[in-house]
């Protein structure tokens, strides 16, 4: 089955919405001067955006290269839902199994993924705790 060239490039686009709208996030994230819990949804929302995101590049991969992960029998038919829950096992680092990369490309970028993930929660959390203590000593202090 051919999919057709509109949802390809439909999701192509996606891929650079989401990576965008990301940025964006990112980038008042760390120019917020006092960390409130709608900065704590932003950091969330902004992962769960970089999940979707990668989501969209898996799917494009597999349109690009089939037969690009393997899946485990049960699984739901392969299309975007089940790259939604790869990309989420993946950027978690939680790694079940039940899907894996076959080619370099679909290792290479699940790889890509889970470090991304990784670095995301150290930097952000680290960042939004160190400014959250900083916060708590100005406040008692004052």
């Amino acid at each position: 089955m051919k999919v057709p060239s509109l949802i390809f490039a439909g999701e192509c686009f996606g891929i650079l919405f989401f990576a965008f709208i990301v940025a964006v996030i990112l980038s008042i994230i760390f120019r917020v001067q006092e960390v409130t819990s709608n900065t704590i949804y932003a950091a969330i929302v902004a992962y769960l955006l970089l999940a979707i995101m990668w989501a969209l590049i898996f799917s494009v991969l597999e349109t690009i290269q089939p037969g690009s992960f393997a899946i485990s029998e049960g699984q739901i038919e392969v299309g975007r839902p089940l790259f939604i829950y790869y990309s989420l096992v993946t950027i978690t680092t939680l790694g079940y199994g039940d899907i894996t990369p076959l080619t370099a490309q679909a290792n290479a970028f699940s790889s890509i993924e889970a470090v991304t993930g990784q670095i995301y929660l150290v930097v952000l959390v680290a960042r939004l705790v160190g400014m959250h203590i900083a916060q708590s000593t100005d406040r008692k202090s004052g």
